[in-house]
């Protein structure tokens, strides 16, 4: 999982620059872990570039203010300073000394988690009358923001200063937002300067834009309506990840489940809505919350990869580093349930790109050794890293997406849930299929164990299988065990080879004379044993012996010479001559005994 501080979007013009090249940088069906790979090192290499240094200008001049659809960007028009130290107060800013020390980026500014204050100059100029905007910061995490002014041409503040962030309840924000807005209100033309003082323990994009107030409540109806639908696909996801947990009990099913939970509690966070409706009140909880709720979906999602991808097969050594990184994770939590939110979100930043190289990795061995599902894990991760390509590259002002620098990440995350939601079908599947390979090859070993290999009739062990089914209740049966006569001499004479051609024509001459459903096993070298499974009286049985006496006594050709063999048959009766399959064997065997002392073939029954 790869975890990214969510920001609003800049008024930029959409002008679909690098759209077609973004997409074909992605669009790789046949190796897709290298476009996964190649997604992610953009995403790494722009997220190491991003502290790089912006181009400056000198002081430039006013905004013209204007009512735009995606509001106004304030990149390049507006002052930084930065205050290490948080000494500095309204007016020594305002001085000329301070005031030479403000620089103006030209693209939007990204912090590193610290504990700096940073001052914002904002000059607007407004050219009709009675103007109502709303400067909007892309943020929902920083700890403090001041906002001063406007203050007109003579330096008169026109309202009084305005406080919020984390460390003040949710009800201290106008309109209710997510995101700090400050309402700007300027009663006739001219020019007007704005101050806002931040500060954050995490990381931040200041892009900030300004909004008249009506348009911006247009465009908050939008974006609420699309947070819906995120949170209405994610909420699926969670039903169908619990429904798998029922059904398959499995570790798997469990850490989807829980990511795909922690997923949305993400996701609500980076919104502002934990804060907004669960934690408003309580802000050292809203902080809290906005590091811990990553660091847990990160965990897991961790864990989650570690089980998918089977590391612990694919590639052990992956996967201790992945549980690493996924404890590593757990003790951001702790960090930040101590306060240390900065060092917290650190380790959070850390343990998302490891992690993610990590899961890669092991992703692309555990394809390589034949794990097909873990191309659709590859394909989630890549939804993922484009979203954030995309984001990172918004930020920049390379792309000009202003919507999906406000919803970019969450549109990732929805993504690669999804796709997930399609790898644990697949992984199912795979499950499926190699569980009927299972039983059909256990099928196989059962029906081996208990076939004879020479003539296919059963072995022992199928004649004790088949006679405990039929030996259940009171319907008679008859047991039939024969006994092949001159037999030895045979083999004696052509060889073993052609004894076995006796014993396998004898098989089937005796199959040809039975019903479907009676059972005929050899359990011996020329020992054969019939169960008749219906109820027969004695004289039908006695004239299916005979059949099959009849059936063996026919000459067989051995390489031109005919030979002959004949049987002699031992009948026992169930339950007259015992209750099991060894009771009614030693019946069987010693009416046929008698046969054998009376040296000529034929049919005896058990007294």
């Amino acid at each position: 999982m790869l975890c990214l501080r969510p920001i609003d979007a800049p008024p930029r013009d959409a002008t679909g620059k690098l759209t077609r090249s973004m997409r074909s940088a992605f669009n790789c069906t046949r190796w897709p872990w290298r476009s996964a790979l190649s997604a992610f090192l953009i995403a790494l290499l722009l997220a190491l570039a991003g502290a790089s240094a912006a181009g400056q200008e000198s002081t430039p001049a006013p905004l013209l203010l204007a009512d735009l659809p995606q509001g106004q960007s304030l990149v390049g028009s507006m002052g930084v300073l930065a205050d290490p130290g948080g000494n500095l107060d309204l007016e020594q800013v305002r001085s000329a000394a301070v005031d030479a020390r403000f620089s103006y980026p030209q693209q939007a500014l990204r912090v590193a988690p610290d504990e700096a204050v940073r001052w914002f100059k904002i000059t607007l100029q407004q050219t009709g009358t009675g103007g109502n905007w709303v400067l909007v910061v892309p943020s929902v995490a920083a700890n403090d923001l001041r906002f001063f002014g406007p203050f007109d041409s003579s330096g008169q503040a026109l309202a009084e200063p305005v406080i919020a962030g984390l460390d003040h309840p949710y009800s201290s924000r106008i309109f209710a937002s997510e995101r700090f807005m400050f309402r700007v209100q300027l009663p006739h033309s001219g020019v007007y300067t704005l101050y806002l003082r931040i500060a954050s323990s995490t990381s931040q994009v200041y892009a900030m834009t300004v909004w008249d107030a009506g348009r911006l409540l247009v465009a908050s109806q939008t974006k609420r309506l699309f947070d819906g639908v995120c949170y209405g696909i994610l909420l699926g996801m969670l039903v169908y990840n619990l429904a798998l947990l029922f059904v398959f009990r499995d570790r798997t099913s469990l850490y989807y489940l829980l990511s795909c939970a922690a997923a949305l509690l993400a996701v609500a966070g980076f919104n502002g809505h934990v804060a907004h409706y669960l934690l408003g009140e309580y802000p050292p909880w809203v902080k809290f919350s906005l590091v811990a709720l990553p660091a847990i979906w990160i965990a897991l999602g961790a864990l989650f990869a570690s089980s998918f991808l089977d590391l612990a097969r694919y590639a052990p050594r992956i996967d201790k580093l992945n549980r690493a990184l996924s404890a590593l994770a757990g003790g951001a939590v702790l960090l930040s349930l101590v306060g240390l939110f900065e060092l917290a979100w650190r380790v959070v930043e850390l343990v998302a790109v490891a992690g993610t190289v990590t899961a890669l990795a092991g992703a692309v061995l555990a394809l390589r050794s034949g794990f097909k599902p873990a191309v659709w894990y590859l394909y989630g991760q890549a939804a993922l890293f484009a979203a954030v390509v995309a984001v990172v590259l918004t930020n920049r002002g390379v792309l000009q997406w202003p919507f999906v620098q406000g919803s970019g990440l969450q549109i990732g995350v929805v993504l690669e849930t999804v796709v997930f939601a399609v790898a644990m079908a697949s992984r199912i599947r795979l499950m499926q299929a190699q569980q009927t390979e299972l039983k059909l090859r256990a099928v196989e070993l059962a029906t081996a164990a208990e076939t004879d290999p020479l003539t296919g009739l059963a072995n022992r062990n199928g004649l004790v299988r088949h006679a405990t089914a039929l030996l259940q209740g009171d319907t008679p049966l008859a047991l039939l065990l024969l006994d092949l006569d001159h037999f030895k001499p045979i083999n004696d004479q052509h060889g073993h080879a052609a004894g076995d051609r006796v014993l396998v024509e004898t098989a089937s001459r005796l199959k040809r004379q039975l019903r479907p459903g009676d059972v005929i096993a050899r359990i011996g070298g020329d020992e054969f044993v019939v169960l008749l499974h219906q109820s027969h009286p004695s004289a039908t049985v006695r004239a299916i012996a005979d059949r099959l006496l009849q059936a063996i006594a026919q000459p067989i050709t051995l390489s031109g010479v005919a030979v002959q063999v004949t049987g002699s048959l031992g009948v026992a009766m169930y339950p007259a001559s015992g209750h099991s399959l060894s009771d009614l064997l030693r019946a069987a065997d010693s009416a046929m005994y008698q046969i054998k002392q009376g040296q000529h073939a034929g049919v005896a029954f058990a007294g």
